[in-house]
């Protein structure tokens, strides 16, 4: 039996995505050790909001794409137990791909300072409020260890299928 593949659309889509997060992930955690106030930290700071955003552009392409496409089905031998971990995973992928970017977003408006979209600026709705900053950074940084958290246990899963069981699920969503 052939594995049902994803089209290269979600495939490109999906890897693309994934290097930006890991960049994301580590650029979090260099960025807040720098020295506040400092332009090192400013640059990277808003590079950070930018790959954000982008990525938030990329995650609501990539659910419009998922629901107007056709999904290729699990194989029949998948067990019902990892079939319900597999999809509450990708759910809750979903999710944080979507509270990251509006939770640091939300965050940057009570910051005090203004966001830009790869230099662009974007209206700056929100007023400095360190309360309501320290709330929104909170969540953007619990989010974070959320997704990393989903992330390990999705390249678990992956990782599994491919040499524990010998499956061919990998070639699902990769090129070729």
């Amino acid at each position: 039996m052939e594995i049902q593949r994803y089209n290269n659309t979600a495939i490109l889509i999906h890897w693309l995505m994934a290097i930006m997060i890991f960049a994301m992930i580590g650029l979090g955690f260099y960025m807040v050790g720098l020295e506040k106030g400092s332009d090192e930290r400013s640059w990277f700071f808003a590079l950070h909001k930018s790959i954000g955003l982008t990525l938030a552009l990329l995650a609501l392409i990539r659910l419009v794409w998922k629901l107007s496409s056709i999904q290729p089905a699990l194989p029949d031998y998948i067990a019902p137990l990892q079939r319900k971990m597999a999809t509450a995973t990708h759910h809750l992928l979903y999710l944080m791909m979507f509270i990251q970017p509006v939770s640091g977003y939300i965050s940057s408006s009570f910051s005090g300072y203004k966001t830009k979209f790869w230099g662009i600026p974007l209206p700056h709705w929100g007023w400095k409020n360190p309360e309501l900053n320290d709330l929104f950074t909170g969540i953007h940084e619990i989010s974070a260890f959320c997704l990393i958290l989903l992330l390990l246990l999705h390249i678990a899963g992956v990782i599994y299928h491919l040499y524990k069981k010998q499956t061919d699920l990998f070639k699902r969503m990769w090129f070729g």
